[in-house]
């Protein structure tokens, strides 16, 4: 079951130690590679901060004993969108149009897990959306016929190009033990906003235009019948076909719940055995929730 399988990897203690972190109001820190698993003492991040990840960090990590948290911060971990499709180039003398490009596909959002012991909370956002699929490039206009063309050449429009595909929204998982006094579990839920959208396909590129065509003329031409001749016009070329929209990406799963965890040791001081078998005893209350949910993906 997907929703039990983000649960057991959420309680599995982490393998990196720092003892503690601290983020000042209004600053942004960027996640490297080296802190995408973290394992906390103190976490402290100040009013109107920011949380960001560098392109190469896929997922975060973080079990914080001890979690002071202000007002207005943001962990902004959602994907980038899709590039734009080049416009394909419209034709010279006697040629089709040129196809537009594909856009690119958004990335996926960033995979989050935060195991906090709050003491005090503002408000937060986790944001993990999947990012927009690029829009598909236009095709090219095709070339007007022309006296220098063979025959009756008119060029065709190019198609455009296919719109990328929507990035995948990040898991979220966010387990929390309430350290703070005369502070509910209920009223921290409602300071925490997780978004973990799929991204949106990028729209299909428009399509090229077909060259126009020549109308019928008489030319000058001595004849049979006297000097003038008519000659027939040629069509005009056909349009291209529009680009197919990319598909939108899948939301990303979500986990909120509240743990009631021993606080007598520090964090650093406990085993993984240890921490496991303190962490499972959690699991049976939260089972049932989570597999409603399973059953309802089901659906």
């Amino acid at each position: 079951m997907k929703y039990l399988a983000i649960l057991a990897l959420a309680l599995t203690p982490l393998a990196g130690l720092a003892a503690s972190l601290s983020i000042p109001a209004g600053k942004t820190y960027v996640v490297g590679i080296d802190q995408q698993e973290l394992v906390l003492e103190n976490l402290r991040i100040g009013d109107g901060a920011r949380i960001t990840f560098s392109s190469a960090v896929a997922g975060w990590r973080v079990q914080a004993r001890h979690a002071y948290i202000g007002k207005g911060v943001v962990i902004e971990g959602s994907g980038s969108a899709g590039a734009a499709g080049e416009a394909g180039e419209n034709a010279s003398t006697c040629s089709d149009g040129m196809a537009g490009e594909h856009g690119g596909g958004g990335s996926d959002g960033v995979e989050i897990r935060l195991q906090l012991g709050i003491e005090s909370l503002g408000d937060m956002q986790i944001l993990a959306n999947g990012g927009n699929g690029g829009d598909g490039g236009a095709g090219g206009d095709g070339a007007d016929a022309g006296a220098a063309c063979e025959g009756d050449f008119t060029g065709n429009g190019g198609d455009g190009g296919e719109g990328g595909e929507g990035g995948r929204g990040g898991d979220v998982t966010v387990l929390y033990q309430v350290l703070a006094k005369g502070v509910s579990g209920d009223d921290l839920i409602q300071r925490i906003l997780i978004s973990n959208e799929g991204g949106a396909g990028g729209n299909g590129g428009d399509a090229g235009s077909g060259g126009a065509g020549t109308s019928g003329r008489f030319v000058h031409k001595r004849s049979l019948t006297g000097n003038r001749a008519w000659v027939a016009g040629s069509d005009g070329g056909l349009a291209g076909s529009p680009g197919l929209a990319g598909s939108a990406g899948n939301p990303g799963r979500k986990l909120l719940d509240q743990l009631i965890l021993s606080s007598e040791q520090p964090v650093e001081a406990k085993s993984s055995a240890a921490m496991i078998s303190e962490l499972q005893r959690q699991i049976e209350h939260l089972r049932a929730r989570v597999e409603k949910l399973d059953e309802k993906d089901a659906e």
